[in-house]
């Protein structure tokens, strides 16, 4: 889903911009979502980091600065063109596949031992292996090269390995794990809660 910020600037438009009449700039409504920005938050940074500061003279953007430093995004300046914008903000839409891929192999096991059936391999460990091929494919069209999208499902399966610790011998094969979705039965479940009683993590949902 996408969020259109329509801007009335008649000039070059760089990166993603389409230069019609006006300029339309297309937000990935999940970055909103993932981040928890405004769309006047988004528009603010992204126009600072294509160092469009006179754009900023015609529009009544009302970003929250000291929250976007807060959490990485920008260091403020005394004055907009003084402002830097942070690799925190730039991952969100310029991001390197393969490395996303190797870490997603890395930290999902490689093998678990079987009550019934023995060793169980879930993925080979290189990631640029045959073996890896439908599951890196299947992966690519879901984070689609965004980091945030990668960084979000690496977070439910830290939930999910903490969680099955204790029952890894029952884990999926890794393209069953990615075509399934899986990391987002995990999405909602309160870190919190599981890191009280590590040993019997107790599942609770925010609401």
């Amino acid at each position: 889903m996408y969020y259109e910020k329509d801007l009335y600037i008649c000039t070059h438009v760089p990166f993603n911009y389409k230069r019609i009449f006006d300029m339309k700039i297309n937000i990935d409504f999940e970055i909103l979502t993932q981040t928890n920005m405004s769309a006047d938050d988004f528009t603010y940074l992204f126009i600072i980091y294509r160092k469009g500061f006179n754009y900023l003279n015609n529009l009544n953007l009302k970003p929250n600065l000291d929250e976007l430093q807060k959490q990485g995004y920008i260091k403020l300046g005394e004055t907009p063109d003084n402002h830097v914008i942070r690799q925190e903000f730039i991952d969100l839409f310029v991001s390197d596949f393969d490395s996303m891929f190797a870490e997603l192999i890395s930290k999902y096991p490689m093998k678990v031992n079987s009550s019934t059936r023995g060793v169980r391999v879930l993925h080979a460990k290189d990631p640029d292996a045959m073996a890896n091929k439908k599951a890196k494919n299947r992966y690519k069209k879901i984070v689609d090269n965004k980091l945030y999208k990668h960084k979000y499902i690496m977070k439910c399966l830290d939930k999910q390995l903490l969680i099955e610790r204790n029952n890894l011998e029952y884990l999926q094969n890794l393209e069953t794990w990615i075509n399934n979705h899986t990391w987002e039965k995990y999405e909602n479940l309160d870190e919190n809660a599981i890191q009280k009683d590590p040993l019997k993590p107790r599942i609770t949902r925010s609401l």
